[in-house]
């Protein structure tokens, strides 16, 4: 109420101020706050008309004229001076059904009128300024066309096509009042033509290769928007071959209208190593938190790309994977820094996140087949940070095993191609209880390698070594014949007469030599979870004793894995087989069983001259210390022919295969990797022992 006594103040006051002006004309009529009334409606119902002169008696006629139409809820009609003459402002208050209300009437609302005016038709569409573009690909463009009725959103669209086609620099509209309705104008301002393509910086690819990419060609209109699309190919051509960090830096005319495409390719020109900020923000920090323990020269020989060659991905990530197979580093990652005053060039940053690779460990387990067992184990796999291996290892149990080493080895000696060698020393004390004549076997040796990588992946190698062997039966089985002969208790020929004894207590040394070679492209060297393994090795040698004669083998083992089932879920796969001759020492020959071949059945149940083992694990890893595992092993070793008359499992391998299954945990602590394994005999069981514990350090294989 208080606004339209407001409107009404207004009107009177206009009517009383210009209430004596009879000589003016009426020069401009302005119609506001119309949103949806049309101008034409507001107007076909006033008198006052622009050019007629201004008379008050019309004014009050116009306000109740309008105030009458079914859209309007109000009206002020207010004269102004306006260029030696009146403007009447007619300011509006709609009616809020007021669309709905015109739409009724069969008026066209404003806010439709941009849409489709009826009351206009487009007599002609023209277009003025085009040399090269024809006409018929322009006005393929514009949606507007003649006989149509006006429509204001379709000259915007007409102009925004014409614009967003890439070929004008500018692109003004215009409408123009004809006799039979309007002439729709596009004046256009178009772009040059090419005359012609300079690749600069360009050395992965010539410029033949890379115009086979584009689609602009000299002789044409320049588009930006083909230009654009070119520059996004030319990038894709150079990120799909790995070419990661080069990029358009410049395109453009130059003033011959040639076009010229500036290429920066990335070249490496430093390579900082740089130790990973691992630690929490507030931690104490150490002086030594910045520092890589691992030498350069062991990391850049691992590089796959190199200063002042362009970067190239596939060579990043074959270096990553060169670095992690090392087992040296939890994480490798890169940045990338430009260099001020030199666009082609690249400074990279490679952060390394070290793996902590010195260890003291201490432990004591339990195993079936081992008792209760002590492990004390000083060991550093990055030893002086010289990637060489420098360890030693001592273990005891309560059921008489017993194990001692110093081990080396050094995968890469410095300012070499490849070569590696390591050296060993150890003393083994195991106690067989399934055996007569094999209680006891204690060795003490060391030996000698040395290698030579053909590649990345395969190596030959040539090693050596010396062993003494002391063989102690269980004395339970033997006694003495009247000739004061050792002979079995419990075994006789045929005559009656025990059988005699032989090779007891036997004591020899044991020299061989045996080449080999390895192909590995596992992506870690403790934990893998893709790759092979594969080695084939030779062993020829000697061994005095009894029965002391020359002998030899061959052992061949492939490894792989995959991916399972789920993230973080492995499958691996191992097969190892070998086959020695008749005339190697029974001490020495192919045991099977235990926790490192066959799950579920002691170690040395199945003993031979010829042996496959197949395993099967599928390893989940839960968090970053715990994972879990099902395995399946299969196998055994066979055609022993020895004299150990207590052994009565020599069944071929093709009438009776070991099969077990169980489970597993894996825990990764501060001491390393710990190793706890539940196996069962299954299938044609050999075996009434039932579930087998084992526990041992890192992976089974």
């Amino acid at each position: 109420m208080r606004k339209q006594l407001i409107v009404l103040l207004v009107f009177l006051l206009g009517i009383f101020t210009f209430a004596d002006v009879t000589n003016y004309d009426i020069k401009k009529v302005e119609i506001v706050n119309n949103r949806e009334v049309p101008y034409e409606v507001v107007l076909s119902a006033m008198k006052s008309k622009e050019g007629k002169k201004y008379i008050t008696e019309n004014m009050i006629s116009d306000y109740k004229a309008i105030k009458n139409l079914k859209s309007v809820d109000d009206v002020a009609i207010y004269p102004t001076a306006y260029d030696n003459g009146i403007k009447l402002v007619v300011d509006i208050t709609e009616n809020p059904n007021a669309k709905k209300i015109l739409e009724e009437q069969g008026i066209i609302p404003l806010s439709e009128r941009d849409k489709v005016d009826t009351t206009l038709v487009i007599s002609d569409v023209q277009v003025i300024g085009n040399k090269h573009m024809p006409l018929t690909d322009i006005k393929a463009l514009i949606p507007v066309k003649a006989g149509e009725y006006f429509s204001k959103n379709k000259i915007v669209e007409g102009h925004k096509n014409l614009i967003e086609s890439g070929y004008f620099r500018d692109v003004i509209p215009d409408v123009i009042k004809t006799k039979n309705g309007v002439k729709v104008v596009y004046n256009v301002l178009e772009n040059p033509v090419i005359n012609g393509i300079n690749i600069i910086g360009n050395t992965v690819y010539s410029t033949p290769e890379l115009m086979e990419v584009i689609k602009t060609q000299p002789g044409k209109v320049f588009n930006i928007n083909t230009i654009r699309e070119d520059r996004d190919k030319i990038m894709q051509k150079y990120q799909d071959d790995g070419y990661v960090l080069a990029e358009v830096t410049d395109i453009g005319l130059n003033p011959n209208l040639e076009l010229e495409i500036y290429l920066s390719e990335g070249v490496v020109r430093n390579i900082e190593l740089k130790k990973m900020v691992t630690k929490q923000k507030g931690a104490r920090r150490m002086a030594t938190d910045d520092v890589l323990k691992t030498k350069k020269y062991v990391i850049e020989r691992e590089l796959e790309f190199h200063e002042n060659q362009i970067f190239n991905a596939k060579n990043y990530d074959a270096t990553v994977a060169n670095l992690m197979r090392l087992g040296h580093f939890k994480n490798v990652k890169y940045e990338v820094r430009d260099i001020p005053g030199d666009p082609d060039g690249r400074d990279i940053i490679l952060l390394l996140d070290e793996e902590r690779t010195a260890m003291l460990q201490g432990a004591i387990s339990y195993g079936s087949e081992i008792g209760l067992m002590g492990t004390l184990s000083i060991k550093d796999t990055n030893w002086k940070g010289k990637g060489q291996e420098l360890g030693f290892t001592f273990e005891k149990s309560n059921k008489d095993y017993t194990s001692f080493s110093i081990d080396f080895y050094d995968p890469w000696i410095k300012d070499t191609d490849r070569i590696s060698w390591g050296w060993s020393l150890y003393k083994n004390e195991y106690e067989d209880t399934d055996s007569a004549i094999f209680r006891k076997v204690d060795t003490i040796g060391g030996r000698v390698s040395i290698g030579k990588g053909l590649s990345k992946y395969v190596r030959l190698g040539l090693g050596t070594k010396l062993e003494y062997v002391t063989e102690k039966p269980d004395n339970s089985y033997f006694t003495y014949n009247e000739y004061g002969q050792r002979v079995w208790k419990d075994y006789y020929n045929s005559d009656k007469t025990r059988k005699l004894a032989e090779g007891l207590d036997d004591k020899y040394y044991i020299w061989s030599i045996f080449p080999s070679i390895t192909y590995d492209s596992r992506n870690h060297y403790w934990n893998p979870t893709a790759g092979i393994f594969a080695k084939l090795q030779l062993e020829a040698g000697y061994a005095n004793g009894y029965k002391g004669d020359a002998f030899g083998n061959v052992t061949g083992e492939f490894r792989t894995y995959h991916r399972g089932l789920f993230k973080n879920n492995i499958f691996a796969y191992r097969v190892v087989g070998g086959i020695m001759t008749d005339s190697t020492k029974e001490g020495q020959r192919f045991w099977v069983g235990g926790g490192n071949s066959l799950r579920g059945y002691d170690g040395g149940f199945f003993k031979g001259t010829q042996k496959l083992v197949g395993n099967i694990e599928n390893r989940t890893q839960i968090n970053d210390i715990l994972g879990f595992v099902v395995f399946f092993d299969i196998g055994r070793a066979w055609n022993y022919h020895g004299r150990d008359l207590t052994y009565d499992h020599n069944a071929r391998f093709a009438k009776k295969i070991g099969t077990t299954a169980g489970v597993g945990l894996r825990l990764n602590t501060p001491i390393g990797p710990l190793r706890f394994d539940f196996g069962w005999p299954v299938g044609d069981k050999m075996s009434n022992d039932g579930m087998q514990f084992y526990f041992n350090m890192g992976q089974s294989f």
